[in-house]
Parts: C-alpha cells; sequence; structure tokens
C-alpha cells in the first residue's frame, strides 16, 4: 500500500497483469484500446474554492461518500504514520466522529448501496480483502462478504445501484482490473487496463467509468481512459503533466481532477482540459465527493474541507 513501510521496502517486479478476482483469466474483458489525437485546447470552467469546516486532524488516504440531505461520511486515513478507524459524518462543514470501523484503515474506497456505505479493501500495513458495510444512520460498521483478493490504493465508482472498483495494489503487483464487487463477496470483471494502476481518479458519468492518472510501474501516467460496461476501455485525453495521488469528482457533466495545488478539468466529450481552480494547500491522496452542485474536497494531509463550486462562464 502507498507509504506503508513494507512496502517501500519491497521490489515490485513483478508486472501487473493480473484480475482482481480469482479465476478471473480468460473473463472475456476486452482489450483495451488508445486514441492517439491530440488533446484539444484548453475550455474554460473555473471553480471557487472556500474553506468550510475543519477536521479533527490534518490526514490524507481517505475514503468518503456523499449521504442524502448534503451529508458526507469520511472513512478511515492515515495521520501521524497510523491508519485511522474513524467514522465521520454531517454536513461537509460540521463533520463529527459517529462510530468506529472494526480495524484502522487507509487507501480504502467508499460507495453507496442502497441506504448503507461500503467501504472496500484498504488496510493497515498490508492490502486486505475486507469489505465493510457501514449504517449512516446509527455509525455501526460490520464486515460482510469480501472482495476475492487484497486491494488497497483503488478507486470506486456506482452506476445502477452496483460498484464497480478500479485498479489498485494486491500487495504482490499493481492490479489492471476493472471490476464489479458482488454482494455475495468476490467480484466479476468488466475491463482491463493498459496497465497496472495504483492511486487513480476514479468517478462515473452516465453508465462509464472515468480513471485520470494514477501510478503505474513505470511511474506516473497522464493518461485518462474512459471504461464501458460492456469492457471497451478507451484512452480520450492525456493530462498535461503525470499525476498520482489526486482525486476526482464529477460536476455539471465535466471530471475534476483534484491533486497538487490545483483542480483539472475534464471535457469527456472533446477530451479538452483545463485548469479549473487553483487551491491554498498542496493536497496529495485527498477525497473528492459531489454533493449537490458543489464537490467536497477533505484532507489531502491537511486538516481543512474545502468546496468548490461554479465560478461561472461554463
Amino acid at each position: 500500500m502507498g507509504k506503508f513501510a513494507c512496502v517501500r521496502s519491497c521490489a515490485l517486479g513483478v508486472l501487473a497483469i493480473a484480475f482482481l478476482a480469482a479465476g478471473c483469466g480468460g473473463s472475456g474483458a476486452r482489450a483495451p484500446t488508445t486514441s492517439t489525437r491530440r488533446t484539444p485546447p484548453p475550455v474554460t470552467m473555473r471553480l471557487r474554492v472556500a474553506r468550510i469546516g475543519s477536521l479533527p486532524q490534518a490526514f490524507s488516504k481517505a475514503a468518503a461518500a456523499a449521504l442524502p440531505r448534503g451529508r458526507l461520511m469520511v472513512l478511515g486515513g492515515y495521520a501521524n504514520g497510523q491508519s485511522l478507524d474513524t467514522i465521520l459524518e454531517g454536513p461537509p462543514g460540521r463533520l463529527r466522529v459517529v462510530g468506529r470501523l472494526p480495524e484502522p484503515t487507509h487507501d480504502a474506497a467508499a460507495a453507496v448501496l442502497g441506504r448503507f456505505v461500503y467501504l472496500f479493501g484498504g488496510g493497515e500495513t498490508l492490502s486486505t480483502p475486507s469489505v465493510v458495510r457501514i449504517d449512516p444512520r446509527t455509525g455501526s460498521a460490520v464486515e460482510v462478504p469480501a472482495l476475492g483478493n487484497p486491494l488497497s490504493d483503488l478507486g470506486a465508482a456506482v452506476i445502477g445501484g452496483r460498484a464497480y472498483l478500479s485498479g489498485g495494489y494486491t500487495d504482490a503487483e499493481f492490479s489492471a482490473g476493472v471490476v464489479r464487487y458482488l454482494r455475495g463477496g468476490g467480484t466479476t470483471p468488466i475491463a482491463r487496463l493498459p496497465y497496472g494502476t495504483r492511486y487513480a481518479g476514479v468517478t462515473a458519468i452516465g453508465r462509464t467509468i472515468y480513471v485520470a492518472g494514477g501510478l503505474t510501474r513505470a511511474g506516473a501516467t497522464r493518461a485518462v481512459y474512459a471504461v464501458s460496461l460492456a469492457g471497451r476501455v478507451r484512452q480520450f485525453a492525456t493530462l498535461p503533466a503525470p499525476e498520482d495521488h489526486a482525486a476526482m469528482a464529477a460536476l455539471g457533466g465535466r471530471l475534476y481532477l483534484v491533486g497538487g495545488r490545483r483542480v483539472l478539468a475534464i471535457d469527456p466529450a472533446s477530451g479538452a482540459i483545463s485548469v479549473a481552480a487553483r487551491l491554498p494547500a498542496s493536497l496529495s491522496d485527498p477525497t473528492a465527493t459531489t454533493i449537490g452542485k458543489r464537490i467536497v474536497v477533505t484532507g489531502g494531509g491537511t486538516n481543512s474541507v474545502w468546496a468548490l463550486s461554479s465560478a461561472g462562464g461554463g
């Protein structure tokens, strides 16, 4: 897992070509295609950045999910060299601890399925296949049927009431798989990215999953992919510079990649990319969650909560 002492010291000598679920070889997932067209000129889409609250402490590597009535849940994280077990919930500007996870974790991914929040993978010193179900009404958290393999550093998106997981790290290799979680446990493969990728920005618009940047075995990448539920993977945009440890959310039909000192706007229709906002602090592994007409950003190594909202002109 990213920044785990045990992972820093181990050699990543295995090419990341394995699926996430056991026995997924020969699944029939379609091979990716890569666009060679030049990136279109930037589009103008500016966001306002406003600090709206504080976290109990500075942390990064948490997972977050939007709840009804404009509320937010933030799960786990990493602070002062340790994983966290906290469940924060409430209006984004007034988050408070409402419960505890079964185990401390970071580098997990969260998704809302029905009336529950599900936390996928992550871990403390090693990646875990754990899936935790959290009840936002009570803050209670219980283990439910797990993933097929240990997985951390992944992204999650929800389409049609189902959770799709992209990329990650298995403790042995970078994962290239895009899979669907099965409520009875395990996953089923949907597609494969061209390379094993962890720490990418992942979100969905309509019935398409988008994956931006991330860390491959060759280093951080500039590629932005659109993944269809039929298994087609298409690179449709190229970031201005390699990006990893960033978070992504969708707003108004555009994608917004949040990391470092800036927010990039990506147009899924044209592949055009522009700088939508400058951030007051450099963020690594923040959360970015769409709530109503704004994107709420937490952590990233700070104790701040920001709201990104349209500044007009797009």
